[in-house]
C-alpha cells in the first residue's frame, strides 16, 4: 500500500470486455446481454495472461456476460475464486433503448434526428459510472482493483476525470484494452488509456504531460 500524505493510493485497472458478434458487426449492444465470440474469448485469455504477472487485490465486474466472462478468465489467471468477483449492476453498459441491436445506417434511417427512444442521458451515464468508480475506490482504499466493464462506462469515467478532453465521443477503446487510473481518495489521475500491447494490435495511448496534468479531478 502506497501513501500520499495520510491518504492511501488506490489503483484501478479498467478492462473493456472481449469482442462479441455485435462488436464485430458494429451493432449497439448497450444493456443487451451479448456473449463473447471466439475472438473475444481469445482476447480475454490474452488480457488475463498479461494481468497475471501483476499483483491485484480484487476484481469487480459488470453483470453482463461479456464482461463477467472476461473477469472470470482474469480471476482464474490470478488464482482468485470466481465467487470472489464483485458484480455491480451500476457498471452495465449505457442503455441505448430502441437503438440496441442496430447498425449506424439503420439508426440514421429510423431516427434521423438521433433521438433514440429510451436512450440513457449522457449526464446520467456519467454520474452513474463515476459514482460506481468512487464507491469501488472507497471500498478498496489502498488496494489494487481490476474493474471489467464496457467501453461506454470507461469513456464516461474518462470524460469526467479529464473534464471532457477524453472519453465519450472522443476516445476509442479496443476490446480487452486496459485503462489505468489511481486516486488518493480526493483526486483521480489517468495513467494510461487503451493499452493493447498484450493483443499485439496497437500500442498504448500515453497522455501528454500537459493533458495528464489536466486529467485530474
Amino acid at each position: 500500500m502506497t501513501h500520499n500524505g495520510h491518504h492511501p493510493i488506490t489503483t484501478v485497472c479498467l478492462v473493456r470486455h472481449g469482442e462479441t458478434d455485435w462488436n464485430a458487426t458494429v451493432r449497439l449492444q448497450g444493456s443487451r446481454d451479448i456473449p463473447l465470440n471466439e475472438a473475444g474469448r481469445e482476447q480475454a485469455r490474452l488480457v488475463a495472461a498479461a494481468i497475471a504477472g501483476e499483483e491485484w487485490d480484487a476484481i469487480v465486474s459488470s453483470p453482463l456476460s461479456r464482461a463477467l466472462d472476461t473477469a472470470t478468465m482474469i480471476a482464474a489467471a490470478l488464482d482468485i475464486p470466481p465467487d470472489h468477483i464483485t458484480v455491480r449492476s451500476d457498471l452495465k453498459e449505457r442503455a441505448y433503448g430502441a437503438a440496441e441491436g442496430t447498425t449506424e445506417a439503420e439508426r440514421n434511417q429510423r431516427w434521423p434526428n438521433h433521438h433514440w427512444p429510451g436512450l440513457e442521458a449522457k449526464r446520467d451515464l456519467w454520474r452513474r459510472c463515476m459514482a460506481a468508480l468512487n464507491d469501488v475506490a472507497r471500498r478498496h482504499a489502498g488496494e489494487r482493483v481490476i474493474v471489467v466493464c464496457h467501453g461506454g462506462v470507461i469513456n464516461a469515467v474518462l470524460a469526467v476525470i479529464s473534464h471532457g478532453e477524453l472519453g465519450t465521443g472522443k476516445t476509442r477503446l479496443h476490446n480487452a484494452s486496459l485503462t489505468r487510473l489511481h486516486t488518493d481518495g480526493r483526486t483521480w489521475t489517468i495513467d494510461e488509456v487503451d493499452v493493447t500491447v498484450h493483443l499485439e494490435q496497437t500500442a498504448a495511448e500515453p497522455l501528454p504531460t500537459a493533458q495528464r496534468a489536466r486529467a485530474e479531478s
